[in-house]
């Protein structure tokens, strides 16, 4: 009875244990799942830095208009959430395009604040891209970027009055040069007519009351006559024509007493963009000496 007893219980002890393997084996699956997903397998990246723009006073830290060789400052603060940072870059691009590294510099410390002075260079109307590159000494990296847009220097506007552009079929001159100021006639390059009539020479003539441009460049628009009252310097014009620069078109119609138009021309000046206000439009059919009066605010650069 005792042999048999203890056989009983031997076999009892051997089913418990082989019962506390499996019980062991089912912890220890979500166990090593676990680890493996906390990054002991090596697999998982290491965190990756901070970076951010100074911001207050004196400091560029989002979009921006600037002008040529203007100076920006540009303050970053990078921090390593690892171990150390190795190196913190500003790079550019212009209107899209590839970028490229236009100052760097080495570091081994944790943190860094890192001020840069960028002189702007460009074109007016460039959109560059500035964006600041931090890399950790694991290869990981962080960045922040900005636009800037590059502008026409700011100047304040003067008033030009009682200036014409008469009827292109008759004894007068048929078109007008902004940038000087003075009418110009068929014996002037196309470049210079920045308004020219319209009026053809089809029997019978009819004043057109339009305008185009001798470059075929010059854009129209129309605005408002608040546009024309807030018109005090250079930025609001260019601002102006940003605004209104997807309803351009290379000719205007329809002109008449009280009518404002935004005008960009194609001429190479340091500034190209006015706002005219329409004075008076004289038709007279039978001598051809027909013409639209006007005003207008050019930069006073």
């Amino acid at each position: 009875m005792k042999v048999r007893n203890l056989r009983t219980e031997t076999k009892k002890q051997i089913h418990m244990k082989f019962k506390f393997q499996h019980i062991l084996m089912a912890l220890a699956v979500p166990a090593i799942a676990l680890l493996a997903a906390c990054g002991d397998d090596g697999t998982t990246s290491a965190p990756k830095p901070t970076l951010t723009f100074q911001t207050g006073a004196g400091f560029t830290f989002s979009a921006a208009q600037a002008q040529v060789d203007s100076v920006m400052t540009i303050g970053m603060i990078a921090t390593s959430n690892d171990k150390k940072l190795k190196m913190i870059q500003v790079k550019l691009s212009t209107n899209g395009g590839t970028a490229g590294v236009v100052k760097d510099t080495i570091t081994s410390a944790k943190t860094i604040t890192w001020v840069y002075k960028y002189k702007v260079q460009g074109t007016v109307g460039d959109v560059l891209t500035l964006t600041a590159l931090v890399t950790d000494d694991n290869g990981e990296t962080a960045s922040q970027s900005f636009n800037i847009e590059i502008v026409p220097p700011q100047a304040p506007v003067k008033l030009v009055q009682n200036q014409q552009v008469w009827n292109l079929q008759g004894p007068n001159k048929g078109a007008y040069d902004l940038n000087l100021e003075a009418e110009v006639g068929a014996g002037q390059p196309p470049l210079t007519k920045d308004l020219l009539d319209k009026t053809t020479s089809t029997a019978p003539i009819t004043f057109s009351k339009a305008w185009t441009s001798g470059n075929g460049t010059t854009k129209f628009v129309r605005v408002t006559k608040n546009d024309w009252d807030n018109t005090t310097n250079s930025n609001y014009l260019w601002n102006l024509y940003k605004t209104n620069a997807a309803n351009t078109t290379t000719s205007i119609s329809n002109l008449a007493l009280g009518d404002y138009i935004l005008v960009k021309t194609g001429q190479s000046v340091p500034f190209s963009i006015y706002i005219i206000r329409v004075d008076e439009v004289k038709d007279t059919p039978s001598d051809n000496n027909d013409y639209v009066k006007f005003s207008f605010y050019k930069a006073d650069i």
